[in-house]
């Protein structure tokens, strides 16, 4: 997860909201910045996103598909590396040294919340409304059927074995 921040909390507030509608990995909490902070700077007629050494401008007021695309612009060679795979959660693919899998959508939120809470467990329950928020019943055979999905195209096409054990209703992914 990228975490916000900004130098004007009412309109940081209305940016989030607006990433959150397009299922943007990001949070207010410092706990999850697993990815990193972006930063908000809002000025008279001018707003400034930052993120690690680079930065894109846009005019006030401004289009929230421009705002979007100026953020994903900063963000899309970002890569996180876990044991010897690259996870880039922008183009939601991963990669090795000699090959690169597009995800699908559910195996990328499955990775992100594993990533997010690596080696500290998630209630599968939860899991499972973060993956399908509109579902009514909750099936935990279809994550589990997922879970092993994914699994098994990390081993097959990277031969990386996804470590997570299951107790009591939380997993526990085993990611380095």
């Amino acid at each position: 997860m990228y975490q916000i921040k900004s130098n004007n909390n009412f309109l940081l507030n209305s940016c989030y909201q607006i990433l959150k509608q397009i299922n943007f990995p990001i949070t207010l909490n410092d706990n999850y910045s697993q990815y990193g902070s972006i930063f908000l700077d809002f000025n008279t007629n001018s707003l400034t996103i930052k993120y690690n050494n680079s930065e894109e401008k846009i005019l006030l007021p401004f289009d929230t598909n421009i705002f979007t695309q100026k953020i994903f612009n900063l963000l899309q060679h970002f890569e996180i590396t876990f044991d010897q795979l690259k996870y880039n959660p922008m183009k939601e693919t991963i990669s090795n040294k000699s090959s690169s899998l597009k995800l699908r959508n559910t195996h990328n939120l499955i990775l992100r919340e594993a990533l997010k809470f690596k080696n500290q467990g998630i209630n599968k329950v939860d899991l499972y409304k973060k993956i399908w928020p509109n579902d009514v019943d909750i099936q935990i055979n279809k994550l589990d059927t997922h879970l092993t999905n994914l699994k098994n195209l990390l081993l097959e096409y990277f031969s990386y074995k996804l470590k997570f054990k299951s107790n009591q209703g939380k997993i526990t992914f085993l990611i380095n």
